[in-house]
């Protein structure tokens, strides 16, 4: 999937807060956040709904948590699960 279609897929997000049809973000680091969700679904060759189930699931582990810290809980778990960030430190 090329970065386009995962933008777009990822901006079409069911559960990302919107404002006239377009994501919503109330501080900077809230953005960032989703941009490195979409990066790190890129970089690891995984489907978008991958890290969509790990948002369900942050989401539903604590209904009181504010979202944007359960996308951070969730995008730990998608880079935790991915590999992306194996050890690539010199022996």
């Amino acid at each position: 999937m090329s970065m386009t279609a995962v933008r777009d897929e990822a901006l079409m997000e069911v559960s990302l807060p919107r404002s006239n049809g377009r994501p919503a973000f109330d501080a900077p680091w809230q953005a960032r956040a989703h941009a490195l969700a979409v990066l790190m679904v890129e970089a690891s060759g995984r489907e978008w709904e991958e890290f969509r189930h790990d948002l369900i699931e942050a989401l539903d582990a604590d209904d009181e948590r504010p979202y944007w810290d359960s996308w951070v809980i969730a995008l730990e778990a998608f880079v935790a699960g991915s590999g992306v960030l194996a050890d690539s430190s010199p022996s």
